[in-house]
């Protein structure tokens, strides 16, 4: 009976400390740009994270597009002592791969793709109640194609986060 009683205080304080290891969220100010994204994060122990991210874009700079992706990241929290994880600063390598068709002001479709590896440096909020903010910035490498062989961009740009969600 002692280990049976004992063995249910550690699974208490156990869950206690990875209380909210899940987190769902997205960015409201992107569907008013055309892009619907959402993002699942997992706690994985005392100081990281990984994340999965799905997006369906519908409008890029006025043309119709329909591009849907996923990507890929890491979390390493640097607050993870003072602060349970899922929540403080935070480094985020990731990963993103995005395809689909654009259609231009010629009513012309053409086939494109998107390769993103980047890395991000950001705070994460939770609160007892599981409400969570999310803000990011950092560099992402980015390579582009679409239309003719020719029709390619390539370079860093910018990767910022700005996410809402729950925490359970």
């Amino acid at each position: 009976m002692k280990k049976v009683i004992l063995s249910l205080v550690f699974v208490a304080f156990a869950y206690g400390i990875y209380a909210q290891s899940n987190v769902i969220k997205t960015n409201p100010l992107g569907l008013a740009f055309g892009n619907f994204n959402a993002t699942y994060e997992r706690v994985l122990g005392t100081s990281s994270s990984i994340l999965i991210r799905g997006q369906y874009m519908y409008k890029l700079l006025g043309a119709d597009v329909s591009l849907a992706g996923a990507g890929l990241g890491y979390r390493y929290y640097f607050t993870h002592a003072k602060k349970p994880v899922p929540g403080g600063f935070y480094i985020n390598p990731q990963a993103a791969y995005s395809f689909g068709k654009i259609t231009d002001d010629m009513d012309e479709e053409y086939s494109a793709t998107t390769i993103g590896f980047g890395a991000e440096i950001g705070y994460q909020w939770v609160w007892e109640s599981g409400f969570v903010l999310d803000l990011g910035i950092g560099p992402m490498y980015t390579i582009a194609t679409g239309g003719d062989s020719e029709d390619s961009i390539d370079g860093i740009m910018p990767s910022a986060t700005l996410a809402i969600g729950y925490a359970f």
